[in-house]
C-alpha cells in the first residue's frame, strides 16, 4: 500500500520525467549520431564502402572510414532527412582527413516525392557541397553553407566519393544549424536500415554481375572490332590532350579507331586543330564521323527533354547534317560517310525523321545505331544505302559514361561468342587516371583474341552491301 508521502511524490516525479525527455529533445543533435558513437545508426549506406572503425575517430571513440578502392563505382552514405522549406539557410561543419582528392559532402535537399532537388545556380550537378581536399594526415574542419532552393521539403547530408576516384578518408564530428533543435528525423533508424540493406544487396548483385566469367567460350573466327570514340570538338583553337593521348596510343599498337566529331565548332576550325584531323585520317588508322551538329539537349512544346536527333523536324535535322558536311569539306576536305547521333535527354535519340536525312544525304554510308537493331534500322538495312552497326548493350568499352569497365566488358563478351562484329563505344575525355588503364586492359584482350579492328566505313565495305549480320544483338 502506498502511503501519503509516496503519493504525493509521483507528480513531482512525473514532471522530472517530462523535463528530462523535453531537454533531450531540445538537445537531440542535428544530424543523429553525428560522431558515429552508435556506428551507423541513423545513417544510410548504400555500399560497403563506408564503415565505422576507432581508427577513424576525431572525438570519442568512433568515426566514420570512407575507403574507395573501386575505380567503377563510388561511395554513398545518407545522413537522417530533416523537414526543410525553401530559402532556409543552413550550415554543416564536420571534421575529415584524406589521402586523395576523391570525394566531397554534399547537402541533398529533396522534395515532397522524395526526389532530388537541384539548384540551377549551382553549376554541375545542382548540389551545394565542400571538396575534401588530400591533407597532410591531419584533421581539418570543413564547413558549407547553402540556401535550399525552391521545392525543398526536406534535407540530408550525403557523403560521396566520386566513380572513378580512389583513396581513404575519414570524418567525424558532424553538425548542422539552421534546423531548430530537436526537430525529428523524418525516417525512422528501421526504415533506414531496411533501405540500407536493399542497396547493399543491389550493389552486391551488380558486383557479382560484373564478376569476369570463368572461362571464354571459343569463337569459330575473332570478332571485328569497330572503336566509337565520341566528342571530339576544339576547345581553345586545340584539341584536348585526352585525344592525342588515345590516338598515340592505339597507332603505337597499328589498331584502327574512329572518332566521332561535334561540327559546330569547325567553323572556328584552327590549323591545329583540323591539321589534327587531317593527318591523323590520312594515317589510315582513324576514320572521323559526324556526332552532330552540336550535341545539345533540346525541350519540346510539352517540356520533354530531348538529344539533337530526337523529335525535330525533318527540315531541321537535314539543316543539321547539312551544315556539318559544309563545314567539313570546308576546313578538312571530306565529307563525313559514317554517323552516330549523339546522346542525352530522354527517349531515343534518332527518329523516322533522322532515318529520311540520312537517307538524303548523298555522302553518308554508315548508321553506328545507338541501341540493338529495331524495326527502322531494318528497313533502312534493306533499302541498301546505309550500313546499320547496331550495338550489343553488354559489350562496352564503358559500364557508363567516361567509364571503362574491363570486367563487365568480359562478362557481355563471353554471353555473345557468335557476334561477329561489336561497336565499342567510349568518351576519351573522361579517362584520367586508372579509368585509361581499364581501357588499356580491354585492348590487350582483344588483341589477345586476334580481333581485326576496323573502321566504320571499312567494316561497311567489306560486306559487299550486304547488311551487317545481327547476332545476339540485346544480350
Amino acid at each position: 500500500m502506498k502511503t501519503l508521502p509516496s503519493l504525493l511524490l509521483l507528480p513531482a516525479f512525473a514532471l522530472a520525467v517530462a523535463a528530462s525527455f523535453a531537454a533531450a529533445a531540445e538537445e537531440a543533435p542535428i544530424p543523429a549520431n553525428p560522431g558515429f558513437e552508435e556506428g551507423l545508426h541513423a545513417w544510410r549506406p548504400n555500399e560497403t564502402m563506408s564503415q565505422v572503425v576507432p581508427e577513424a575517430a576525431f572525438s570519442g571513440k568512433l568515426g566514420l572510414r570512407v575507403t574507395d578502392n573501386d575505380t567503377i563505382n563510388g561511395s554513398s552514405l545518407f545522413s537522417s532527412r530533416y523537414p526543410v522549406q525553401p530559402g532556409q539557410q543552413l550550415t554543416l561543419t564536420f571534421q575529415a582527413r584524406a589521402d586523395a582528392d576523391f570525394l566531397a559532402v554534399y547537402f541533398w535537399p529533396t522534395n515532397d516525392a522524395g526526389r532530388p532537388v537541384r539548384d540551377p545556380a549551382i553549376r554541375g550537378d545542382g548540389l551545394p557541397k565542400v571538396f575534401v581536399k588530400k591533407g597532410d594526415g591531419g584533421w581539418k574542419p570543413y564547413t558549407l553553407t547553402a540556401t535550399l532552393p525552391e521545392g525543398a521539403a526536406a534535407v540530408s547530408i550525403w557523403v560521396h566519393s566520386w566513380s572513378g576516384s580512389t583513396g581513404v578518408a575519414d570524418f567525424d564530428d558532424f553538425n548542422i544549424e539552421g534546423i531548430p533543435p530537436g526537430t525529428a528525423p523524418l525516417d525512422t533508424p528501421e526504415a533506414m536500415k531496411a533501405a540500407s540493406g536493399a542497396a547493399i544487396a543491389r550493389a552486391a548483385a551488380r558486383a557479382a554481375a560484373d564478376a569476369p566469367p570463368a572461362e571464354i567460350p571459343p569463337r569459330k573466327t575473332p570478332p571485328v572490332i569497330l572503336l566509337k570514340l565520341d566528342d571530339l570538338r576544339q576547345t581553345g583553337g586545340k584539341v584536348h590532350a585526352s585525344w592525342t593521348r588515345v590516338a598515340d596510343y592505339l597507332k603505337a599498337r597499328d589498331i584502327k579507331s574512329s572518332i566521332g566529331i561535334i561540327a559546330e565548332t569547325l567553323a572556328e576550325a584552327t590549323p591545329e586543330y583540323a591539321g589534327w584531323i587531317k593527318a591523323r585520317r590520312d594515317s589510315g588508322l582513324i576514320e572521323f564521323w559526324f556526332h552532330g551538329w552540336d550535341h545539345k539537349v533540346w525541350t519540346d512544346d510539352a517540356g520533354k527533354k530531348r538529344s539533337e536527333f530526337s523529335g525535330r523536324p525533318f527540315d531541321e535535322q537535314l539543316r543539321r547534317f547539312a551544315r556539318s558536311q559544309e563545314l567539313a569539306r570546308e576546313k578538312l576536305g571530306f565529307a563525313f560517310t559514317t554517323f552516330g547521333p549523339g546522346g542525352g535527354g530522354s527517349g531515343g535519340h534518332q527518329d523516322a525523321a533522322t532515318a529520311r536525312a540520312m537517307t538524303e544525304d548523298p555522302d553518308m554510308k554508315v548508321w553506328l545505331y545507338p541501341s540493338p537493331i529495331d524495326a527502322m534500322g531494318r528497313e533502312i538495312a534493306a533499302a541498301g544505302k546505309i550500313t546499320v552497326l547496331d550495338r550489343v548493350w553488354a559489350v562496352n568499352l564503358e559500364g557508363a559514361v567516361g567509364q571503362p569497365h574491363y570486367n563487365r566488358f568480359l562478362a557481355g563478351y563471353a554471353k555473345n561468342p557468335d557476334r561477329e562484329y561489336f561497336v565499342l563505344q567510349g568518351h576519351p575525355t573522361h579517362w584520367g587516371g586508372d579509368r585509361f588503364k581499364e581501357f588499356e586492359k580491354i585492348i590487350d584482350f582483344l588483341v589477345e583474341q586476334k580481333a581485326v579492328f576496323m573502321t566504320p566505313l571499312e567494316y561497311a565495305q567489306s560486306l559487299g552491301g550486304k547488311p551487317a549480320r545481327q547476332v545476339s544483338g540485346g544480350k
